[in-house]
């Protein structure tokens, strides 16, 4: 009897073990489809020679395909991806349905060039590569030549400064949102697309909107800091001081006349992306040589299609 009284328990013990087995295994698997997350670290991955555009309702002009086919004969072992308004709306869609949040905001944002500033984030955090605005020009320097070789493992994003040289040393040293080259799974860039969603909510909040389509470009107050080049510049500065445990900013990165390695973002001079925003004239080594700017990388010629009360390209 007591024999089989312990065999008895034996089983049930089994059948117990089984079920929780069972039941963690479901749970994982729920987890992993409902928020996967990579079992990579970026750095692990190569930056991808793809090249992102977002293309506005009146297609590609000539002088878009002039400039945007710059890019592809200098670095012809990249391939490019012009993305419409229903491409990209599908492709958020795909790539972030275990984040409803952001399908919701990017599906609904009625505002052009707010949504093209968010996508660019968000095709950048889900696959990497490069973005560029239509109207970048690419120049000699081939893309892989853009990272120095001694920071090629450890960079993770790159960006370069937009205002720095010849400016008062009060002026915010924003990055370019024009041209940003990223691998996959940025966390910095995590923090910018998390931080639109914020304002976008505090905004529905301000103005008791039921909806994101309701929100109007007013609202918004500079697109430059809602979702343009400062959100971009304080979601990374933000993101770098919690990895690394001290104050990151613009402190950190100005008047810089060779790329800097911060974390793992690096921090291209402005000859880099933005040559004509920048003044070089009686710039000098701290040996005291005269600097001459290095190659600029990309051209950006200011076509501003957004810069209207629509906020977005009018076809």
């Amino acid at each position: 009897m007591f024999l089989r009284k312990q065999l008895s328990l034996f089983k049930l013990r089994i059948l117990a073990a089984l079920i929780i087995s069972t039941v963690c295994l479901v749970s994982y698997h729920n987890e992993a489809v409902l928020a996967p997350t990579p079992s990579w670290s970026p750095s692990s991955l190569p930056f991808p020679k793809k090249i992102w555009y977002k293309l506005g309702p009146r297609g590609i002009t000539p002088k878009i395909r002039e400039w945007t086919d710059s890019c592809l004969s200098k670095n012809p072992t990249f391939t490019r991806e012009f993305l419409t308004d229903a491409s990209a709306d599908q492709y958020v869609k795909t790539h972030f349905y275990h984040r409803p949040d952001i399908v919701e905001t990017y599906l609904s944002l009625p505002i052009p060039i707010l949504k093209a500033d968010l996508l660019r984030y968000l095709l950048l955090l889900a696959e990497g590569g490069i973005w560029n605005d239509l109207d970048v020009s690419c120049e000699d320097t081939p893309i892989y030549d853009w990272v120095p070789e001694q920071f090629k493992h450890d960079t993770n994003l790159v960006v370069g400064l937009e205002f720095d040289m010849g400016w008062r040393d009060d002026i915010f040293r924003q990055f370019a949102s024009w041209t940003i080259m990223a691998r996959p799974g940025s966390r910095h860039l995590q923090t910018v697309v998390d931080d639109i969603l914020d304002a976008v909510n505090t905004t529905k909040e301000k103005h008791n909107l039921k909806s994101t389509s309701e929100l109007q470009l007013g609202m918004a107050g500079d697109v430059v800091d809602y979702t343009g080049p400062r959100r971009l510049t304080r979601g990374v500065f933000k993101s770098l001081s919690e990895q690394l445990g001290e104050m990151v900013d613009g402190r950190n990165a100005s008047n810089l006349l060779s790329p800097k390695l911060i974390g793992d973002v690096l921090i291209l001079p402005g000859y880099a992306f933005a040559l004509s925003a920048n003044g070089y004239n009686g710039v000098k080594w701290p040996n005291g040589t005269d600097f001459v700017p290095g190659p600029s990388l990309v051209t950006h010629h200011y076509a501003g299609s957004w810069k209207n009360a629509y906020g977005g390209e009018v076809p």
